[in-house]
């Protein structure tokens, strides 16, 4: 059964493996579950069938006005670390 994930990023690049922050919009106990995954995406479902649904929207939360499909190729867990914030140059 197909999938169904929201994304935050501006320019989706298709055909290329992509890191991606998901967050699960299917019924079910892991729904708004979010994680990291490395995903495949493209902006037509014609060009992958098999593909679960991405709802993209921006950083600034402007909905792109259809859905892509994503397959996902790894999981990373749910953050990748980066180094606490600084504003100290």
């Amino acid at each position: 059964m197909k999938k169904e994930y929201q994304t935050f990023i501006d320019n989706p690049v298709e055909g290329e493996e992509t890191e991606l922050n998901i967050k699960e919009l299917s019924p079910g106990p892991h729904k708004y579950d979010s994680r990291m995954v490395k995903a495949i995406v493209y902006s037509s479902p014609d060009k992958l069938p098999d593909g679960d649904t991405l709802w993209v929207r921006s950083r600034n939360g402007f909905l792109h006005p259809s859905p892509w499909v994503m397959k996902i190729t790894e999981e990373l867990g749910p953050f990748i670390p980066q180094p606490p914030y600084s504003d100290l140059g």
